[in-house]
């Protein structure tokens, strides 16, 4: 690899709060920053902002619309997708080409070599690199319509046809990636998120009594009242295990929620911990984590349990099932039923053979130590370097 650096612009969708795609995106460029000279663009300053530059990564600001919209699903619903689709589309033409301009000029001078979308929703990335003359990559990290209840605002047409014109896709798992584009594009990419250093691993035995369920943010898609609903019908808090649930929510929802684990009488066993810092030693004492999203493009905190020594129990869907695979590196559910017999098996069966081959898998796969060489491989395609 040519050790003259590569000037790439990532454009971020996360501004006021965090999410997995913007710690992968930091991971990312440590991974290459031997390599790599970053920009990071945001829509506004805030919270993703003060993170990137406090790591040291210029990280410049300029307002721009996602390609999303949420489908419409009920008649009110369509109407009013209706009666806004061209205020819509004329705001949504009008803030990016305006944001592609303002780049131009705040980059004015200065060579970018390659423009890298670090989320799904977006397209105005691909303007950009049209204005600056640079390459574009645009990295799928999920199911906008699957997951969230989004499409394009464009349109599928228009998205697809952009996305058809991109110099490179990556998909963060194959599920992801081919819900997308065809997988026999040469210039598509299946490249699983860093999630951890090889180094940053950990094995704690014996395990506590108690199950992770861990989110960003709390919502319906990710499965939290599922887990409860799982944990409940488990009945081992009546053997004094609890349910630890670590990640913000919308107050609406905590109160379902809180109305469920009351409903259920596990008031004493269910424990909100809200935003936490310490993850990692919840993963490395819990008796396993619950993954519980139906949709989930690959499952950031599934691999952070394996990396932590934790038995992750998956839902068999999504990105979760290309690397939890069923009393091998995990144990994967279809169901309730399954979720509670796999929650049970995990307090009475030793998991200390599957939880090593987790860890060693995770290690192998998603560590940043070979993700860089990775990315840079397809940087160097789209440069013709390769």
């Amino acid at each position: 690899m040519s050790r003259k650096m590569i000037n790439v612009l990532y454009v971020t969708f996360a501004s006021k709060n965090f999410d997995g795609a913007t710690y992968s995106l930091m991971d990312l460029i440590k991974s290459v920053q031997e390599y790599v000279h970053p920009i990071v663009m945001v829509g506004e300053e805030g919270v993703v902002y003060d993170y990137f530059t406090e790591n040291g990564v210029e990280c410049i600001v300029s307002d721009f619309k996602e390609d999303l919209v949420g489908k419409p699903v009920k008649f009110h619903q369509y109407i009013k997708y209706v009666v806004q689709f061209i205020p819509n589309q004329l705001t949504f033409y009008r803030k990016n080409r305006k944001c592609a301009e303002n780049i131009e000029q705040i980059l004015k001078g200065r060579k970018i070599d390659i423009v890298h979308a670090n989320n799904t929703v977006m397209s105005v990335n691909y303007n950009i690199a049209k204005i600056l003359k640079a390459k574009s990559v645009w990295h799928l990290r999920g199911f906008m319509d699957l997951a969230l209840g989004w499409m394009p605002l464009r349109g599928w047409k228009k998205y697809y046809n952009t996305l058809k014109q991109t110099d490179a896709v990556i998909g963060i798992s194959k599920p992801v990636l081919e819900h997308y584009v065809s997988l026999e594009r040469k210039n598509a990419y299946v490249i699983s998120d860093a999630v951890r250093s090889k180094d940053d691993s950990c094995l704690v035995m014996p395990k506590e009594k108690y199950f992770l369920f861990c989110a960003g943010y709390l919502t319906e898609q990710k499965g939290c009242g599922f887990a409860i609903s799982a944990f409940a019908k488990s009945g081992l808090a009546s053997n004094g295990f609890k349910l630890k649930i670590i990640g913000e929510a919308h107050p609406k929802y905590l109160s379902k929620l809180n109305q469920i684990v009351g409903h259920e009488g596990l008031s004493d066993a269910v424990e909100f911990l809200g935003r936490n810092d310490k993850v990692k030693e919840y993963m490395s004492l819990a008796t396993a984590f619950l993954m519980c999203s139906e949709n989930e493009g690959l499952g950031r905190v599934s691999i952070e349990a394996m990396f932590y020594g934790c038995l992750v129990i998956g839902r068999n869907s999504g990105g979760t099932k290309d690397f939890v695979f069923d009393g091998k590196t995990g144990l994967l559910f279809n169901d309730i039923d399954e979720c509670v017999a796999a929650m049970q098996n995990a307090v009475e069966i030793d998991q200390q053979d599957i939880i090593h081959n987790a860890q060693q898998f995770a290690q192998e796969n998603f560590s940043i130590d070979n993700y860089g060489v990775k990315i840079l491989n397809v940087y160097n395609k789209v440069l013709n370097k390769a």
